[in-house]
């Protein structure tokens, strides 16, 4: 296992998705919760071009280092209750701009929640292509294995690639939309078969709810 330290440099360098669409403030609203299905296989993907309506913002940065470790295990509630997750124990999690990066202590699963806001309501079709263009921008080698549409009306696409740093992703997205905002959450096994880590996934995947605006 490697320390804490090493857990949060490698945690504060994980690609983050570029945000798209006109981004505004988000302010603090009732929360209304809505969680994913826990990962299961289902339908081949979809080949259509992304929409021209969505438009491109650049990638956040990821905040500066600090003399403090992120906090490590147990829940996480956005300060203005925009989603909440939950992680296993020994996971650290370093807030975002727009969300949250997260990272198992051996450094070998991980994954985002990211948000944005759009102008205007996106099809099921229009999200799947949304995230597949913001995927192949943030990461290179992508191979689609499938796309699912949810019970809770989120998109969920199975994919493997690399990340800026040369190391092999498996990986699930969700990409859902609620009023003008856009949610993503990604997780990924890192060097390493998703299917080792089906139990944090479900843990994580299973708590992950976001706040529809009131």
């Amino acid at each position: 296992m490697i320390s804490r330290w090493k857990v949060w440099v490698v945690l504060a360098s994980l690609p983050i998705l570029a945000a798209c669409g006109q981004v505004t403030e988000s302010g603090g609203e009732d929360m209304t919760t809505s969680s994913q299905e826990s990962p299961q296989d289902s339908d081949p993907e979809m080949n259509s071009e992304p929409s021209a309506d969505v438009e491109e913002m650049e990638t956040p940065e990821v905040e500066e280092e600090s003399d403090a470790l992120p906090v490590e295990g147990s829940s996480y509630r956005h300060p203005e209750g925009l989603f909440e997750i939950s992680f296993p124990p020994n996971y650290a999690r370093q807030p975002q701009p727009n969300g949250l990066s997260f990272l198992s202590a051996n450094g070998e699963f991980g994954g985002e929640v990211i948000y944005f806001e759009v102008e205007e309501t996106l099809t099921t079709e229009e999200l799947d292509q949304l995230y597949r263009q913001r995927t192949q921008e943030a990461f290179r080698e992508i191979a689609w294995q499938r796309s699912e549409l949810q019970p809770d009306g989120s998109v969920r696409l199975d994919w493997r690639g690399k990340n800026a740093g040369g190391q092999d992703l498996d990986a699930i997205g969700y990409i859902e939309q609620h009023g003008n905002r856009v949610y993503v959450l990604n997780v990924y096994a890192i060097n390493e078969s998703y299917d080792i880590y089906l139990e944090d996934s479900r843990l994580i995947v299973g708590s992950y709810q976001v706040s529809p605006p009131g």
